[in-house]
Order: structure tokens, then C-alpha cells, then sequence
């Protein structure tokens, strides 16, 4: 009798530690960018920077984001939302995820952009913060 409910406590033990989220496990397959340290990254993996917004605020939806790379080794591909509070609770935050690709090795410095507008304001341009990134085989 015992050894079936132990079995039956470890099967349930092992099929609740799976994640049925497939695009939780690419967003954890990702590189986390590190603004205090220089990144070294592969040419095959992908790029993404974590950024916060306030849920349920006037400015939800307002944030933009966009990087400048004068070297041209890093490309963004989007920002995905996720939201991981119940629909039936107000306030909370959304999480952004930037997602960059590289194009090809080098090194290089781009700079990360968060504008709260639609029209770009001269504050915007000068609020960036600094990531260093490595590029290799």
C-alpha cells in the first residue's frame, strides 16, 4: 500500500515540474543583457532586456523602446508583453521584453532607449542606458 502512494507522490512530483509554456522556455533560453558588466554572447543566441511598466496606469501603453548600435551588430526584433496578473485585479506591472538578435561577431556599446511618448522629445534622446556587448562564434 505504501509503495503505491509513494509512487504516485513521485509521478505527480515529476509532472507538476514541467512548465507547459512554451514561450516562458524561449524567454528563459534568452540572454539577460547586464548593464554592469560587458556581455559576451554567441552569434546563435538571442538578446533581450527586461524592462517594468505599471499596469492599469495612463501610461501603460505609451512606453516605446529602440536601440542604436553605430557598429550595426545588434539587431531588435520586438518587445513582447507579458502580463502575469489575474484579469480581475487592478494595478500590478506588465513585464516588457526587448528582443535582439546579433548579425555578426564584434564588439560594440548600444545604447537602450525608453521613450514615454509618440513624439520623441529631446529629454528622450538623452536618457539611454549603456550596454556593452561581445559577439563571438
Amino acid at each position: 500500500m505504501y509503495k503505491i502512494i509513494i509512487s504516485l507522490l513521485v509521478a505527480g512530483f515529476f509532472s507538476a515540474c514541467n512548465s507547459t509554456k512554451l514561450s516562458d522556455n524561449s524567454r528563459n533560453k534568452r540572454v539577460d543583457l547586464q548593464t554592469d558588466t560587458i556581455n559576451v554572447v554567441k552569434l546563435t543566441d538571442t538578446l533581450q532586456i527586461y524592462q517594468s511598466v505599471c499596469r492599469g496606469c495612463a501610461d501603460e501603453y505609451i512606453p516605446r523602446f529602440d536601440i542604436s548600435d553605430s557598429l550595426n551588430i545588434i539587431e531588435m526584433l520586438g518587445t513582447e508583453t507579458v502580463d502575469n496578473n489575474p484579469p480581475d485585479v487592478d494595478g500590478g506591472s506588465l513585464s516588457k521584453f526587448i528582443v535582439m538578435k546579433p548579425k555578426k561577431t564584434g564588439t560594440t556599446t548600444i545604447k537602450f532607449y525608453r521613450f514615454m511618448g509618440d513624439i520623441n522629445a529631446a529629454k528622450d534622446s538623452s536618457d539611454y542606458t549603456l550596454y556593452q556587448i561581445t559577439v563571438t562564434k
